[in-house]
């Protein structure tokens, strides 16, 4: 009895084990290979890839960039050499987390403006305006000065004159009587001698002189300005005269078209 039982006993054994064979072949086999076949495609997704401006795209694992090179390693061989790309041939990178380098941005849309800008001459006309007002106050500052210093020479000059007739009458005069009283011409020492122009119409010549000149001065500052203003007037006539065309839309009319202005 005892040899049965325990042969018995070792039957039950051999049938459990059994058992439990069949449990890992029929469930936990099929549920390791899921998950061995949802780790492999993790892994296979899980990968750096690198486009190129060419189209070309590689799957890689990339070790590092900088402003020239992109150095990284293959996918299909990471136990490889490493290999290098031209950032310049390099369109982007997409790493594994998602990160893309450069980083895309949306393009941004430029509304162009439905009229161009007119040209500004409003800037030109101030300067015309300045340019003759200055040419207008120095040029009549300047006619001003110098006709008062000519008056004041003519003026210093004619009284000159007269003074240079007085001085020789006073003289003949003094000549005769001292001939017919004795015979002889009368001692220079004698004679009323005449002074300079210079001495004679000191300081009012100074002062004519420096108007003449300070006249003159204001004057070529005056006829500057003067060129100025043409200068920049046929600036603005050159931009007025410019064909303009360009396109515009109105929203009062609903329609759009071409602008075409010509001044003249």
């Amino acid at each position: 009895m005892d040899k049965s039982f325990s042969t018995s006993q070792n039957k039950g054994k051999k049938t459990g084990n059994d058992g439990n064979t069949f449990f890992l072949k029929a469930i936990a086999m099929p549920a390791l290979t899921v998950l061995f076949c949802v780790f492999f495609s993790f892994t296979a997704n899980a990968q750096d890839k690198i486009i190129q401006k060419n189209g070309k795209e590689i799957k890689a694992k990339v070790l590092g960039t900088d402003s020239q090179y992109i150095r990284f390693k293959r996918y299909d061989n990471p136990g490889g050499p490493d290999y290098f790309l031209f950032r310049t041939d390099v369109l982007r990178i997409e790493y594994e987390n998602g990160k893309t380098e450069p980083k895309t941005e949306p393009e941004k849309v430029t509304q162009e403006p439905a009229r161009n800008t007119p040209v500004n001459t409003e800037a030109l006309e101030r300067k015309i305006a300045k340019y003759q007002k200055r040419s207008m106050t120095f040029l009549t500052a300047g006619s001003v000065a110098i006709v008062a210093g000519a008056i004041t020479i003519l003026k210093l000059t004619g009284d000159y004159n007269k003074y240079k007739t007085a001085v020789q009458g006073t003289n003949d005069s003094y000549t005769t009587w001292y001939q017919t009283n004795y015979k002889t011409a009368p001692p220079a020492a004698d004679l009323q001698k005449q002074e300079s122009f210079s001495a004679f119409a000191s300081p009012g010549i100074y002062g004519g002189a420096a108007a003449l000149i300070g006249g003159l001065a204001l004057d070529l500052i005056g006829l500057r300005n003067m060129q100025l203003a043409q200068k920049t007037r046929t600036e603005l006539a050159g931009k007025q005269k410019e064909l303009s065309l360009q396109p515009f839309y109105d929203a009062s009319y609903q329609t759009t078209g071409l602008k075409i202005a010509l001044s003249f």
